[in-house]
C-alpha cells in the first residue's frame, strides 16, 4: 500500500508539472538595399517563416546586436547625413515590435558590434581603419561618448566576449591574428592581455586569417572561421587568464573544390554539438557560384571538430544564425538576395534544405530573438 501510494504522488506530481513551452522568436533580417530590418515569426516545429513587419533605418544596414536583457536591438549604420556611420537604437517590444529611439555617432563604418554584459558598453570593431572602440549605452540607449579607442592592425573584423564577459576578442584577417584583451567593467577600457594578440594558423597552407569567432557554450574552448581560403580553427581558452592557444585547423571546401572561396560567418548550436561555417565562392561573385556551409561535429569532451559535411547555399553567405531551438539554420544571399532555411538533423548535424525567402535586397546580418508567447504582431 505504501509503495502504491507513493506511486500516485509521484504520478500525480507529473500531473501537475507545468508544461515546458518553447517561447516563440523572430528573426530579424537586415537589409542594406532597402535600408530596413524586416522580421520574420519562427515556427519553432517547423522552421517555416512569416514576414510580420518592417522599420526603417537612418541609413545603410549594418550589423546587428541585442542588449544583454534582449530589450533593445543596435544597428549599426552608414551613409549618414553629415556623417559617415553611426549605431540606431530600438527599443524593442515585448512581442519583438521595434521603436526607433535615436542615433549616435561613431567613428567609423563598422562590420561588427557587440554590447557587453553589463548592458554599459557597445564594442566595434572597424574593419577598413584597424580600431576597436566602446562606446557608453545609458538606460539601453547607445550614446556617442566613446570611452575607449585602441589602434590595432587594419581588417579588424569581429569583436566578441568569452561567456563571463571579461574578455575580449578581435579577429584581424590579414595580419592573422585574434587580439585579446581584458575588459574594465567599471570604466569600458579595454585592457590588452598577455600575450596581446595569438597568430592565426599556418600561413604555409590555405586556411588561415580568422574573421569571425564563436565561443563554446559549455567548454573551454572557441571557434574562427578563417576567411582566406576557407577553413575553421579551435583555441583552447584559459578562463583564468582570458588568452588562446590553437588546437585544431580544418578546411571548410569540399576536397573537389576549384577557385578561390572566403569564409565568413560562424555559429555554434545552443547544445554545444555542431559548429558551421559559410563559403563565399569569390572566383565570379555576381555568378551563379559554388556557395556552401560546412558543418563539424564537436566532441563533447575535448572540443575537437569532424567534418560532418558540405551543403549547398545561397549566394555569397555573408551571415547566418542558428534560431534559438537549435533545430533550424538560416542563411542569407549577399548577392542572390535570398534567404535558404535547413532543418539541423539532431544526431548528425546534417543540414536539410526546406524553404527559399525572397528579401529586399542585399541582406547583411541575420539573428533571431525571443518573445513573449501568443504575442507575435498580426
Amino acid at each position: 500500500m505504501k509503495l502504491l501510494s507513493l506511486l500516485g504522488v509521484s504520478v500525480a506530481l507529473v500531473l501537475c508539472q507545468p508544461a515546458i513551452v518553447q517561447a516563440d522568436q523572430l528573426l530579424y533580417l537586415a537589409s542594406t538595399k532597402d535600408k530596413s530590418i524586416v522580421a520574420y515569426s519562427v515556427d519553432n516545429r517547423s522552421g517555416k517563416l512569416q514576414r510580420k513587419f518592417q522599420v526603417e533605418l537612418p541609413g545603410n544596414a549594418g550589423p546587428l546586436t541585442f542588449s544583454p536583457d534582449k530589450k533593445f536591438v543596435y544597428a549599426a549604420v552608414t551613409g549618414l547625413k553629415g556623417r559617415t556611420a553611426g549605431v540606431t537604437t530600438f527599443q524593442r517590444n515585448a512581442d519583438g515590435t521595434l521603436h526607433l529611439l535615436a542615433t549616435a555617432k561613431i567613428k567609423t563604418r563598422t562590420p561588427y558590434i557587440r554590447a557587453d554584459r553589463s548592458g554599459k558598453y557597445l564594442l566595434a570593431a572597424h574593419y577598413a581603419t584597424g580600431e576597436v572602440t566602446v562606446y557608453r549605452i545609458v538606460d539601453g540607449l547607445c550614446t556617442d561618448e566613446m570611452v575607449e579607442y585602441l589602434k590595432t592592425e587594419k581588417t579588424a573584423h569581429c569583436v566578441e566576449f568569452d561567456p563571463s564577459g571579461k574578455f575580449v576578442f578581435v579577429p584581424h584577417t590579414s595580419p592573422n591574428k585574434v587580439y585579446q584583451y581584458r575588459l574594465d567593467a567599471k570604466t569600458g577600457k579595454l585592457i590588452p592581455n598577455d600575450p596581446p594578440f595569438v597568430k592565426g594558423p599556418d600561413e604555409n597552407h590555405n586556411y588561415h586569417q580568422p574573421r569571425h569567432y564563436a565561443h563554446h557554450p559549455t567548454l573551454n574552448m572557441a571557434y574562427t572561421s578563417n576567411e582566406k581560403g576557407g577553413g575553421i580553427s579551435a583555441w583552447k581558452f584559459d578562463p583564468k587568464k582570458g588568452t588562446l592557444k590553437l588546437m585544431q585547423t580544418l578546411p571548410t571546401l569540399p576536397q573537389d573544390f576549384t577557385g578561390r572561396s572566403a569564409a565568413a560567418d560562424i555559429h555554434i548550436s545552443p547544445n554545444g554539438r555542431f559548429v558551421y561555417v559559410s563559403n563565399r565562392d569569390v572566383t565570379q561573385e555576381r555568378t551563379a557560384g559554388k556557395d556552401t556551409l560546412a558543418g563539424f561535429s564537436l566532441d563533447p569532451k575535448t572540443g575537437k571538430m569532424t567534418s560532418i559535411g558540405h551543403f549547398a547555399t545561397t549566394r555569397v553567405p555573408r551571415s547566418f544564425c542558428i534560431d534559438l531551438t537549435g533545430q533550424f539554420l538560416y542563411a542569407v544571399g549577399q548577392r542572390s538576395h535570398k534567404l535558404f532555411a535547413y532543418r539541423i538533423n539532431q544526431k548528425t548535424g546534417k543540414l536539410s534544405h526546406f524553404a527559399t525567402l525572397e528579401t529586399g535586397g542585399v541582406p547583411i546580418w541575420v539573428m533571431c530573438g525571443e518573445v513573449e508567447d501568443n504575442c507575435l504582431p498580426k
